[in-house]
Formats: structure tokens, C-alpha cells, sequence
């Protein structure tokens, strides 16, 4: 359904995001989950602090807004694709970290001192599998892709939504095994609210057929 040159944009910046979380995957098996944490968490600076402080607000779930607003006035044909991922990127996250992984504690709980925080910043505690800023991140970078259908968009949206992912383990407010499942997660929503799209458009398509033909028929 999502082989036509239409969704050539996507289907790129999806493979592009795969190759991400392979590497991401290859540097956990490397480091392991807290020595990869460690890694990412000890290289710090007070400019980075304030980079990453302000980056990480691209994977919150307020981000969703402009973006509705973006489709609403001007792309309004992908309001349903919106509102889809938002849905499945919404339940995918909360099933997983409230039903499937609610005891999976953030690095402050398991390793206490070790962890590097920034002075002032508020550490959450639990339900630390997976990132939802990261899959937030991915499933919006995915759906830029293909409103936007430009080449160069195709990597840059999803380097964005990387460094997105990058923040939350800088912050120590996730493992590096949690920002690769919210960058599966944001991949996987993503495409299926693109599947579902294309069967709602099909639809609507057929039943308008359909009505064109009844009326066009003598009495």
C-alpha cells in the first residue's frame, strides 16, 4: 500500500531511522545498558547542559500541537494521519511502560551517585521503558517527511528526532535501551498510522465512486 512513489520520502526516512537504531542497538551490545548510559552521561558541559535542556522540548507532547495546527490550516488531507499516530504512539509508549515495564526504574533510582544531573532539573523515577520523548520525536519526524516531501527533510527530521533521544540519556533521564525502543516505537506508529490513512483515503475514494455512479445513472 506504501510503495507508491508518493510515499518515496517516508519509505527513505525510515530506512534512515533503522540505520540509527542499528547503531544504537551495536552500542549497547558494546557498552551494555548502564555502562552506555555512563558513556553518554559523563561528557558534559554547562553549553551542552543548556542545549540539551532546550532540545529534549522537541520530543515533549506538547510538540504535537503545532503540528496539528500545521495540518488543520494548511495540509488538512493528513489531519487523520496526525490524529492516528498520535493515538498509537500514545498507547504503544503507556502500554509499555505501564503494563509490559511499569517496575523499569530511570538511572537516578538504579545507580544513584553515579549519575551525572544537572543542578535544578527535575528527575523522573519510573516507568523508564521506553523514551516517549524519543518515539514523540520519530513518529513526528516521520510524518514531516512525507507532508513535507523534500529530500533534504528526509535525514534532517530524523537527526533532529536522534538528538531528541540523545538529551534523554545527557539528562539521565533515560537509558540508551530506552531510547531505542521509543525509536522503534516512533517508527512503528508512524507507518501504521500511514497504513491506516491509505485504507481510510481508499475508502472514502470508493464510496465517492460509488455515489458518482448513482447518480449518473437514469431514472
Amino acid at each position: 500500500m506504501l510503495q507508491s512513489t508518493e510515499y518515496r520520502h517516508f519509505r527513505n526516512a525510515a530506512l534512515f531511522s533503522l540505520i540509527l537504531a542499528l547503531i544504537v542497538a551495536l552500542f549497547i551490545l558494546t557498552y551494555g545498558k548502564v555502562n552506555s548510559f555512563l558513556v553518554i552521561n559523563k561528557y558534559n558541559s554547562p553549553q551542552f547542559d543548556y542545549v540539551f535542556k532546550s532540545w529534549t522540548y522537541l520530543g515533549d507532547g506538547i510538540i504535537w500541537i503545532p503540528l496539528f495546527l500545521y495540518v488543520l490550516f494548511l495540509k488538512r488531507d493528513y489531519f487523520v494521519v496526525v490524529l492516528t499516530a498520535l493515538i498509537i504512539c500514545t498507547l504503544l509508549t503507556h502500554l509499555l511502560k505501564r503494563v509490559i515495564y511499569p517496575d523499569e526504574f530511570r538511572p537516578i533510582v538504579v545507580l544513584g551517585e553515579k549519575v551525572r544531573v544537572i543542578q535544578g532539573y527535575y528527575m523522573n523515577r519510573q516507568h523508564s521503558f521506553p523514551s516517549g520523548h524519543t518515539s514523540t520525536a520519530f513518529t513526528l519526524a516521520l510524518l514531516l517527511v512525507t507532508i513535507v516531501k523534500k529530500n533534504f527533510w528526509v535525514y534532517f527530521f530524523p537527526v533532529i528526532a536522534f538528538f531528541v533521544g540523545y538529551s534523554r540519556v545527557y539528562l539521565a533521564q533515560h537509558f540508551v535501551t530506552d531510547v531505542f525502543a521509543g525509536m522503534l516505537v516512533g517508527i512503528v506508529s508512524s507507518y501504521l498510522s500511514l497504513l491506516i490513512y491509505e485504507w481510510f483515503r481508499k475508502r472514502k475514494q470508493k464510496l465517492e465512486q460509488e455515489d458518482d455512479a448513482i447518480k449518473k445513472e437514469p431514472y
